[in-house]
C-alpha cells in the first residue's frame, strides 16, 4: 500500500527527468502528499489533443480514483493491485487506455509493532551497495498510475490511483505491499495508449522488477497531514524524543 509520499522535486526537474513536452498548472513541493490532494502526474498526450510532436504532459490530478460509472457516495480508491488491475471492472479500462507515471522522491509506510503501535518509515531509492541518499537528495522515481477522466461538463480534475505490488523480501518486514515503480526503459510503453491489449499490459506489469529501496525510521509526525516540512524525512530515533514541528 502507498498512502503518503514526497515529491520535493520542482517542475523544472520533472520536465528534464521525464522528458516532458507540455506543462499544465503548477504544484508546490510536498513532504507529505496525501490522498484527495492534487498530485503531479506524467501522461502521454493523445495525437488528437495537440498540434505538433508533443508527447508527454505534466499535469495535476486528484489522488483518489473514481470510475466514470460511480454513483454519489463512491469512496475514491488511492491504490490498485497490479496483479489484478487489468481484470477488476473498476480499473481494467483505465489500465488498458489511461496509464500514467507519478513522480516521487520516496514514500511512507507504517510497520505494525508488537502491541499494535505503528512506526512510520520513509522508503526511497538506494544505490548499488544498498545505501540511501542523504535526506533531501533522494533520486526521483516513477510509480505506475492509472487515471479516469471526470464526467462530461465537470470542472473537477481527472482522478488517479497508484499501482502496488508485493513487497520485496528486504522490505516485507515493514509492509507486505509496495508501489509498482516503472523503470525508465518501460516508460514509453507504459504511457502509450495504443498499447491497450489486456494481456500485453499484464505481461508488462509482471516483467517489472521490485525497485531496490532502502528504508529509515521517521517521526510519527508524518501521520498528521497538516505537517509538511523537510524534517519529516529525517532519520528518527523514538528513544531520543519527539520531532520539533515548525509552527
Amino acid at each position: 500500500m502507498c498512502g503518503r509520499f514526497t515529491i520535493y522535486a520542482d517542475d523544472d526537474e520533472l520536465v528534464d527527468f521525464f522528458e516532458v513536452d507540455l506543462v499544465e498548472g503548477e504544484h508546490l513541493p510536498s513532504y507529505n502528499q496525501a490522498p484527495s490532494q492534487q498530485i503531479r502526474v506524467v501522461r502521454q498526450v493523445e495525437e488528437a489533443e495537440v498540434v505538433g510532436s508533443a508527447k508527454r504532459e505534466l499535469v495535476n490530478q486528484k489522488w483518489g480514483f473514481v470510475p466514470f460509472w460511480a454513483k454519489e457516495g463512491f469512496r475514491p480508491l488511492i491504490n490498485a493491485r497490479s496483479e489484478t488491475v487489468t481484470e477488476k471492472p473498476t480499473f481494467r479500462t483505465a489500465a488498458q487506455k489511461r496509464r500514467s507515471l507519478v513522480p516521487m522522491n520516496g514514500y511512507y509506510e507504517w510497520r505494525v509493532l508488537p502491541g499494535g503501535k505503528k512506526q512510520p518509515y520513509f522508503l526511497s531509492l538506494g544505490d548499488a551497495e544498498g545505501r540511501g541518499a542523504p535526506p533531501g537528495s533522494e533520486p526521483l522515481m516513477a510509480v505506475a498510475g492509472i487515471f479516469e477522466w471526470p464526467a462530461e461538463g465537470s470542472e473537477e480534475p481527472a482522478t488517479s490511483a497508484l499501482l502496488t505490488r508485493s513487497a520485496s523480501r528486504e522490505l516485507a518486514y515493514i509492509h507486505d505491499r509496495m508501489p509498482l515503480f516503472i523503470p525508465k526503459n518501460l516508460w514509453s510503453a507504459w504511457l502509450d495508449p495504443d498499447l491497450n491489449d489486456r494481456d500485453a499490459v499484464s505481461e508488462m506489469i509482471a516483467a517489472v522488477p521490485p525497485a531496490p529501496l532502502v528504508a529509515r525510521m521517521v517521526s510519527p509526525a508524518v501521520g498528521n497531514v497538516r505537517n509538511n516540512f523537510p524534517g519529516l524525512i529525517n532519520p528518527f530515533d523514538p528513544d531520543e524524543g519527539t520531532l520539533s514541528i515548525p509552527s
